[in-house]
């Protein structure tokens, strides 16, 4: 029987909409379209199921037919403000939100979305006066407890976020965004058991919640939980391979050095996550006078990243560059304010919005920016998207490929990245002419004397050492550990006890493997001067993988302990191998497990061997520590760029 009704039509397209069957509704409500082009209703729900499809440019242009044929609906003008938010248009969605109280003063949902709107503004006085009349009309609003808590988040203030997620979930048990929020706030604050309880609720909700079973990994990685650790590596594997969103690209490069999975990852997470923003392209203006870089990044404190990158900015040239600094992170410290002085200017941009960002650096016309955070903690990679400058610039913070196409180069070296791998990376590699890694010229390093004894190591005996942090630890690479210490009787292993669990994991490991718990020893957390002053004390340093200890690498050679490293395919794994091949100790690069553990029990069975190597470490290590040099070596890349 051939319907011909249109009302019998239209209630087909509202059942299967109603039914989920969002794609059959789409296309019978265009071909009503056809037949009554008038209809707002028809546009209406048109653009509701497109907006729920997440296929939001149509959901803006079917809103807007709607509004242009009824002007008095509050519901269209809310729905066209999340359209127009999704697509990162929060100036414009604000005006249809407003446009919606207008109508109706009195419509939560458009208080509620006024909230979202303004926070993502980073305006933050105004989502807490909308969130707080929302409050007033809707006290029992799970979701709207739940939106002022990840307002508190970012504004640092974790106490009052977990009342309101608390909340959220008092109201609805099974609230699943709010019970992660508290799994993320938890791990944030390395409250790392709380953090696993939550991110487990999570998965037993719904076990494909989007990155949870990634972020649950990391988290039992800090405490070096290795339960079901190669069961959920295959979850993780295959989820990749089926296009779902698993882990986000930073956990996944502790635990996986495949660079075809690595990218087929960070594609999916921009994919996800710059999807609604609009992606510009400008061009590069003639160069006139001085060379314009800018230095975008979370970690202007004292941080790995500014540690590493701060004589860059002491020693640029400034007849020839203008340096900004760009500042989007948590922590302003002694050395964030001491090291403002090296900037032509430095902007804190936390409370500026994403147009006022590109607008400011428009105006100022940098003409290259340097992403220093990349896919890690507080990042802003959304500015980039928008263009801040022509060429954009993925430096040091992230060690991988950003998978975009908003940015241009990676900054390498021909060990970390070698041409054959070029195909993984979506940036053009731009080759330093020696390592890749900076690092200061000098380091204030305690002068306190520091004896075996004062830190629980044995005298006359070999002393392996690992002061990476606990989620780099891998079962693999520790079973490699177990297997030296067997090889070499007169051993310990000095490893940095980030915290009491995963402490007590490592031992318990370690006496799994046959080894007595006392040549585990536990180096107890002290100030960065002192840490580097024990570095004295170890013999031999023994890296991770595939996350390699980077910093970790390059603090052993300054103190003169060679490290014998594991290099595989992906950048994480290439870094110390970058590092101990511009020292010429390319002899402690191993490239498979076996030859890792036999070049460790090689050195330490070879007093002679071993001399040689400390030797050759003291002499060479200068050569990672010339900041000039490197600075000098970036510019002419920076100019090559621009000239």
């Amino acid at each position: 029987m051939i319907i011909n009704n249109f009302s019998e039509i239209f209630e087909i397209a509202k059942n299967l909409h109603k039914t989920g069957k969002l794609d059959e509704a789409i296309d019978k409500y265009k071909d009503l379209l056809n037949l009554d082009d008038e209809n707002y209703q028809l546009f209406y729900l048109l653009g509701t199921a497109l907006l729920q499809k997440e296929r939001f440019p149509e959901a803006v242009d079917a809103l807007k037919r709607a509004i242009k044929i009824k002007k008095d609906s509050p519901a269209l003008f809310n729905n066209l403000g999340i359209a127009l938010s999704q697509l990162n248009q929060n100036e414009d969605a604000i005006r249809n939100y407003e446009k919606a109280l207008n109508l109706k003063p009195d419509l939560v949902d458009s208080m509620i979305n006024l909230g979202v709107a303004y926070k993502n503004l980073s305006k933050f006085k105004d989502s807490i006066k909308f969130f707080n009349k929302s409050l007033k009309l809707s006290p029992n609003n799970y979701l709207l407890h739940n939106n002022v808590g990840n307002l508190y988040k970012s504004l640092g203030n974790f106490e009052k976020a977990h009342k309101f997620y608390d909340k959220a979930i008092k109201l609805k048990k099974d609230n699943i965004e709010a019970i992660n929020n508290k799994a993320e706030l938890f791990l944030q604050k390395k409250d790392l058991e709380k953090a696993v309880f939550y991110f487990e609720k999570v998965l037993n909700i719904n076990p494909k919640f989007d990155y949870a079973l990634g972020k649950l990994i990391h988290t039992k990685k800090y405490l070096c939980d290795w339960t079901e650790y190669d069961e959920n590596l295959k979850k993780i594997k295959d989820a990749i391979m089926n296009k779902e969103k698993v882990i986000e690209p930073f956990p996944m490069l502790s635990i996986i050095d495949d660079l075809s999975l690595q990218l087929k990852n960070v594609l999916i997470y921009n994919e996800f996550k710059f999807k609604k923003y609009k992606n510009e392209k400008i061009k590069s203006k003639k160069k006139i006078g001085k060379i314009k870089i800018g230095y975008f990044g979370a970690e202007f404190y004292n941080h790995p990243v500014l540690q590493l990158t701060k004589d860059i900015y002491k020693y640029h040239n400034k007849s020839k560059f203008e340096v900004y600094g760009f500042f989007h992170g948590p922590i302003k410290d002694k050395l964030h304010f001491k090291i403002q002085k090296y900037f032509t200017k430095f902007f804190d941009i936390n409370n500026n919005s994403i147009d006022e960002v590109v607008n400011l650096c428009r105006d100022l016309d940098i003409n290259i920016a340097i992403n220093l955070t990349g896919h890690t903690a507080d990042s802003r990679n959304s500015i980039y998207l928008n263009r801040v400058a022509p060429i954009q610039i993925s430096f040091i913070g992230y060690s991988g490929t950003m998978g975009t196409n908003f940015i241009d180069y990676i900054i390498g070296d021909k060990i970390l990245i070698p041409e054959k791998n070029y195909s993984y990376y979506t940036e053009k590699v731009l080759n330093m002419p020696n390592s890749f890694f900076p690092g200061p010229k000098k380091i204030k390093i305690s002068e306190k004397e520091f004896s075996r004894k004062s830190v629980n190591l044995p005298n006359n005996i070999f002393v392996f050492g690992c002061f990476s942090n606990s989620y780099k630890i891998t079962p693999d690479i520790f079973n490699a550990w177990m297997k030296i210490l067997k090889l070499t009787k007169n051993s310990v292993l000095w490893l940095l006890n980030n915290n009491e669990i995963a402490k007590n994991n490592l031992i318990s490991m370690a006496q799994k493997n046959g080894i007595n718990s006392a040549r585990i020893i536990f180096a107890k957390k002290l100030s960065y001067g002192e840490h580097l002053k024990r570095f004295e004390l170890m013999d031999l340093s023994l890296d991770t993988f595939p996350y390699n200890g980077h910093t970790t690498t390059s603090e052993a050679i300054r103190c003169g302990v060679p490290t014998v490293t594991l290099s595989g395919e992906s950048f994480t794994s290439r870094v110390s191998a970058s590092l101990l091949h511009e020292i010429g100790l390319e002899s402690l690069i191993s490239r498979n497990i076996e030859d890792y553990i036999k070049i460790a029990c090689e050195v330490a069975s070879n007093r002679n061997k071993y001399q040689s190597l400390k030797k050759r470490v003291k002499e060479n290590n200068k050569r990672l520590f010339s900041s000039k040099k490197y600075t000098n070596d970036l510019e002419k890349i920076y100019e090559n760029l621009v000239i």
